[in-house]
C-alpha cells in the first residue's frame, strides 16, 4: 500500500497520522485481481457466444439460398402453334397380311371396283371418300374442299377429285394435289390399312 507524502511526513516529524492513515485506507479498496479476472472472462464468453451465433446464423441462411439455387427448374409447357389451313400429307393405303385388331372396317375390297370411289361419314374425322385406283391401290381422302369448305367428289371419267362449288380440282393418285382451281392445299389424307387375306379396308386410328 502507498503511503501519502503528508502522511509520511507527520511520521518524520513525530506526530504521526496513523488514523488518517487508517481512514485513507479504508475508504481506499483495493481491487480484487481475481473479480477482473471473472468479469473479463465471462466478457469474452459473451462475445464468443454472440460470434458463434452470428456464423451459424449466416452458415443456415446460406444453405437455404443454396438448396434454392440447386432446385431443379420444372419443365415448362411446350407452347402450342396453330397452322392455317395445315393438312396431313397423305399416304396410300398400308397393304398388311394379318387381320388388323383395334381399327374400323370402311369397307371390303369387293365392293369397291377400280375408278369407284365410296363416301364414308366417321365421326371423328367427318367425310371421307374412299377410292380404288386403277392400279390396285386404295387411298382415302378429307371430301372438305381446302378452298371454301365444300364437299368434293371423285369423277370416274377424268378420275379427280373435283369440288362443284368453285372448280378446285385434285389428284387422287398424286396425294390429292391440287390440279386447278383456287384451292390453297392438298385434300387432307386419311390414313387407312388393307388386309389382303381378307379384302377388308380398315380407318387407321
Amino acid at each position: 500500500m502507498r503511503v501519502p507524502r503528508d502522511v509520511a511526513v507527520s511520521v518524520f516529524l513525530g506526530q504521526p497520522q496513523v488514523s488518517q492513515l487508517l481512514s485513507r485506507a479504508s475508504f481506499r479498496p483495493d481491487v480484487d485481481v481475481r473479480t477482473q479476472q471473472r468479469t473479463r472472462i465471462r466478457r469474452e464468453r459473451r462475445r464468443f457466444v454472440r460470434a458463434m451465433l452470428g456464423v451459424a446464423g449466416a452458415s443456415v441462411f446460406g444453405l437455404l439460398l443454396l438448396k434454392a439455387g440447386s432446385s431443379p427448374n420444372l419443365p415448362q409447357p411446350l407452347p402450342i402453334t396453330y397452322t392455317q389451313n395445315a393438312v396431313t400429307q397423305p399416304s396410300p393405303a398400308t397393304y398388311i397380311q394379318n387381320a388388323v385388331t383395334h381399327a374400323q372396317l370402311l369397307a371390303n375390297a369387293s365392293n369397291i371396283q377400280p375408278d369407284q370411289a365410296l363416301t364414308l361419314n366417321d365421326p371423328t374425322v367427318g367425310q371421307i371418300v374412299l377410292i380404288h385406283l386403277d392400279n390396285g391401290q386404295f387411298v382415302a381422302y378429307s371430301t372438305t374442299c381446302t378452298h371454301a369448305g365444300c364437299q368434293v367428289q371423285f369423277d370416274p371419267s377424268s378420275k379427280d377429285l373435283i369440288c362443284p362449288c368453285h372448280g378446285a380440282v385434285y389428284d387422287p393418285y398424286n396425294n390429292a394435289q391440287v390440279l386447278a382451281g383456287p384451292a390453297p392445299f392438298p385434300l387432307q389424307s386419311i390414313p387407312i390399312q388393307y388386309d389382303s387375306s381378307t379384302g377388308n379396308i380398315y380407318l387407321n386410328n
